[in-house]
């Protein structure tokens, strides 16, 4: 049984969690930052300490699942654990459907009810979360956070660290930049420019997101 270790313990990591255990890991304990966090039980284990902790448990563990919401944290902390040495392992929920001419990126989170189509890419640390749809030949990048039921069509770009809020829907052939806050509910038609918050039906830029 592979052990691992989680950096979060959130409302990402219980879902995460479980999905890692239905797949045969075995969670030698959380780290979170929150003092209120640290020496409680989190998902049937411990809260060991803070991140700064994790190089101390080379020895014992070989991969990490990074499992919080913040976009660009998740993707500064998921390269500063590779360059440890560490692996972070892809967490897919059985009930996912995937097609095999899709390519998931490491540690990338995927849950319940989730549907990948042919010729998506999904980069590294995603979080595609309940019931998110990712049509045909989409290219998703790095620290991605597709909500709950968000529907991309085919041919969407979403650029590093962007956050696509629940329930929000995506026209085809939509860029979608990094660092952008797409709010919940929202219908994108027309192309987001980076480092920035949209929302609305249709979408519409709000302010920026620095």
């Amino acid at each position: 049984m592979s052990k691992v270790v989680f950096l979060g313990a959130g409302g990402i990591a219980i879902v995460a969690a479980e999905i890692a255990r239905s797949r045969g890991f075995e969670i030698v304990g959380f780290l979170d930052d929150r003092a209120e966090k640290r020496g409680t039980v989190f998902c049937g284990a411990p809260v060991l300490g803070d991140f700064g902790l994790l190089t101390a448990l080379r020895h014992e563990v070989q991969q990490v699942v990074v499992a919080f919401g913040n976009c660009y944290a998740r993707m500064m902390v998921a390269q500063k654990v590779v360059s440890y040495g560490f692996s972070l392992p892809k967490l897919i929920h059985r009930s996912s459907i995937i097609s095999p001419n899709a390519t998931i990126g490491h540690g990338a989170i995927i849950m319940p009810g989730t549907v990948v189509n042919s010729g998506a890419r999904i980069g590294n640390n995603v979080i595609l979360n309940t019931a998110a749809s990712i049509d045909h030949e989409c290219l998703i990048g790095s620290a991605v956070h597709i909500g709950p039921g968000a529907r991309l069509s085919g041919l969407v770009t979403v650029g590093n660290a962007t956050w696509i809020g629940i329930g929000s829907s995506i026209r085809e052939s939509v860029h979608i930049g990094n660092n952008v806050l797409i709010g919940a509910g929202s219908l994108v038609l027309r192309d987001i420019p980076d480092d920035v918050v949209a929302y609305g039906a249709p979408a519409k830029v709000i302010r920026d997101n620095r």
